[in-house]
């Protein structure tokens, strides 16, 4: 059985969010990470942005099921950050996101029950002010139709609710069109349909694009 690609939901862009709790500051970063290096180079990057901070803590989801998943105390007692972090990720499905989360120590002990809950909020705060998208997967179906048919087949794929994302004028005419997942053998009907069978069709590279 094939695994059919699925839609995900990620951030939408950078977020941030500061939290005090008993003179403790706890300042947030939500951003979206694509690769294991782009969410280590937030991490670092959130590190030299406050490097005299007593702690950064972060959480990261990555790849379309989280199928990496990290996370780190940075010296918290064990479970008190990075897991409550990674708790809001999954509860909220977010895929391809790191949480970066910094501490300024303020004196005053918060407990365990306390840092978790400080942290949680934190990276919940963040990620929210980021925003959500979700992406659905789509194919790059590539047709190629003969020059005097270039006309109706664009119209015919317009008023079938897809968008024609580039087209190339030579002898003959191509045309590049994201479809949905699933679906690329109705598009290859319809053009068949549109060309009385004259056009080509050939399918290109996996898309994820905004629902």
């Amino acid at each position: 059985m094939r695994d059919e690609p699925q839609p995900f939901k990620t951030v939408s862009g950078l977020g941030r969010a500061e939290l005090e709790i008993k003179r403790s500051r706890f300042l947030a970063l939500a951003a979206p990470s694509a690769d294991e290096a782009t969410a280590r180079a937030l991490i670092a990057g959130e590190r030299e942005r406050y490097p005299d901070a007593n702690h950064h803590t972060f959480a990261y989801r990555l790849g379309h099921r989280g199928d990496i998943s990290r996370f780190s105390d940075d010296g918290e007692p064990g479970g008190t950050a990075g897991r409550p972090m990674m708790e809001v990720l999954l509860r909220e499905t977010l895929v391809d996101v790191v949480v970066v989360v910094t501490r300024y120590f303020g004196g005053t002990l918060l407990g365990a029950g306390g840092l978790t809950r400080a942290y949680g909020k934190a990276a919940t705060e963040a990620i929210h002010a980021s925003g959500f998208r979700r992406l659905r997967p789509h194919t790059l179906m590539h047709a190629v139709v003969a020059y005097p048919l270039a006309g109706a087949v664009e119209q015919g794929l317009t008023r079938a609710g897809l968008t024609v994302r580039d087209i190339q004028y030579t002898d003959t005419v191509s045309l590049s069109v994201p479809v949905p997942a699933s679906e690329e053998a109705a598009f290859t009907r319809l053009v068949a349909d549109l060309t009385s069978g004259t056009g080509h069709v050939e399918a290109r590279e996996r898309l994820y694009l905004p629902e």
